[in-house]
């Protein structure tokens, strides 16, 4: 037996201790978080408010393109949703993503977004934003964490 077997099994035994009860979560692939992106997308270019707010967790927290400040309650990051509905984007282009997935309940999408309005053309805009979604007791993956900026323009 090699020396390193009692280590890699006393470690598997530690990990297992720790693990909640009940069935693990499946294993997060690359297609569910672009389906979930994909998703986030859609409603972002909705211009539904209810639709919007629908994507983000009960303890959101984060900062909103629209707005300066960090936003930790739910009440004020409705509130900025319902001003980037207000800003009628209908439609948005993801120029570029990076996915990074963390753990089987955990991910991370990275993305700069063409953000476009017919209504409103002084809306659009190159958008970067980093989202965190985390899946929740009924297997939803809300966005609990959030922040997006204008690209900056060129210098």
């Amino acid at each position: 037996m090699p020396k390193w077997m009692p280590f890699a099994a006393a470690a598997c035994i530690m990990l297992g201790a720790c693990q909640k009860s009940g069935t693990p979560a499946a294993a997060v692939t690359e297609a569910e978080v672009s389906k979930e992106f994909d998703a986030t997308i859609a409603a972002w270019a909705s211009m539904d408010a209810a639709r919007i707010k629908a994507l983000y967790g009960p303890n959101v927290a984060g900062f909103d393109f629209a707005a300066g400040p960090l936003v930790g309650d739910r009440a004020g990051w409705d509130k900025n949703q319902e001003g980037y509905a207000a800003m009628k984007i209908d439609k948005v282009n993801v120029v570029g993503k990076h996915i990074q997935i963390l753990d089987s309940a955990t991910f991370i999408v990275t993305s700069v977004t063409e953000d476009l309005s017919t209504a409103n053309p002084k809306s659009n805009g190159l958008v970067r934003c980093t989202d965190v979604y985390h899946r929740d007791e009924q297997g939803k993956w809300p966005i609990v964490n959030e922040h997006c900026s204008a690209m900056p323009k060129p210098a």
